[in-house]
């Protein structure tokens, strides 16, 4: 005779399947609401002089016009060289100008300082970051885009987002480690700065990935770019913002939600499955509504996955052929963090593949 579950699981599990229905019913019943009522096929001979296809051309909206202004902050490292290849590849896309920055240590200004060496320490710098920039783009992009070099001294993040307003960037391309040793943290955290301040995408170039290839750099990022989701509120706008930048880049959509697994002692996991399996397909329902939205602007799948979002948006991203991955900045409390751009960040330390941050009002106009 098979074992009878404890009271406790059978009273956790019971309340839990009861919440379950309680919640299918009602998604089910508000669907049925949204559900336009069929309407009979109007006939091909039917005559409408034309203003029937004029009011739906009206509706489409418009293709994104892209970014129009890139900046692309650099340390001299061979990872911040990967960045401005990107940052290349997107100004080329979008027929942008390209400014490029680098922000001096004041520490490191005031001691030249003190040995009275300083007076042409800022032409070298700048002439220093010409020559990076001539060894890094091809010519033919030096001859094309409208590319601009800039010096200054003080806090990275700060002087990153200042010069951001000033050139009226709508773009930050940066790579997330720099040179080895303890100056990584440093950068690492200028990174989780930017991303928690900028008003602006941003770019973010984890370290272990290559750089686009010259021959390749205005194809990139290619067939596939993921999009991670949360279902709230803002998941439409979300999706049909992100069908709008894969169809400027000319990729197809992977639309992606991860449920979060619930913690559980393992006594209580089996008898968890069918509440994770309800969870699994109601988002799954909700996703699948929200592809066909976005397969009017771009091809869309859709994948509902089960796990810790970070680490499945990486590991997919690694297995499948994505050559980006757009993560939505939130300010509130979810699978995004509390604090803004966590999670994102958590993203970009195990991605394979540049990682497009967007804050939260932000949206392709």
């Amino acid at each position: 005779m098979r074992k009878q579950p404890a009271p406790i699981v059978r009273a956790v599990t019971d309340r839990l399947w009861r919440r379950d229905q309680a919640q299918m019913k009602a998604v089910g019943t508000l669907l049925s609401a949204l559900t336009p009522a069929h309407r009979p096929a109007k006939s091909p001979r039917s005559r409408d002089n034309g203003a029937g296809a004029t009011a739906r051309k009206a509706t489409r909206p418009r293709k994104w016009a892209g970014f129009h202004s890139v900046l692309c902050p650099i340390d001299f490292s061979e990872h911040s060289r990967a960045a401005l290849r990107y940052a290349e590849a997107v100004a080329l896309r979008g027929k942008a100008a390209l400014r490029v920055l680098y922000v001096n240590d004041p520490l490191l200004v005031a001691a030249v300082a003190a040995t009275g060496r300083d007076r042409g320490f800022a032409a070298r710098s700048r002439r220093e970051l010409q020559q990076f920039i001539n060894a890094t783009l091809t010519p033919a992009s030096r001859a094309t885009l409208r590319i601009t070099a800039h010096v200054s001294t003080g806090n990275p993040p700060d002087e990153i987002l200042a010069d951001a307003d000033a050139a009226r960037a709508d773009l930050i391309v940066l790579g997330t480690l720099g040179v080895t040793g303890t100056a990584r943290i440093v950068l690492g955290s200028t990174t989780l700065s930017v991303l928690q301040e900028a008003i602006v995408p941003v770019l973010a170039v984890p370290g272990d990935v290559t750089r686009p290839a010259k021959s390749r750099s205005t194809s990139w990022p290619g067939e596939w770019i993921l999009a991670a989701l949360e279902l709230d509120g803002r998941a439409e706008a979300d999706v049909m913002g992100s069908a709008r930048m894969a169809e400027w880049f000319g990729s197809s959509l992977m639309l992606v939600h991860v449920v979060d697994g619930i913690a559980a002692p393992s006594w209580l996991r089996a008898d968890l499955s069918a509440h994770n399996r309800i969870r699994v397909a109601q988002a799954t329902h909700q996703l699948d509504g929200l592809a066909a939205r976005s397969r009017t602007r771009v091809a869309t799948d859709a994948r509902v996955i089960c796990g810790r979002a970070a680490d499945e948006m990486a590991a997919l991203a690694a297995t499948e052929r994505v050559g980006l991955l757009i993560t939505r900045l939130r300010k509130r409390r979810g699978w995004f963090g509390a604090r803004r751009g966590s999670i994102s960040y958590h993203v970009l330390s195990h991605a394979v593949v540049p990682v497009l941050a967007c804050p939260p009002q932000w949206q392709p106009r």
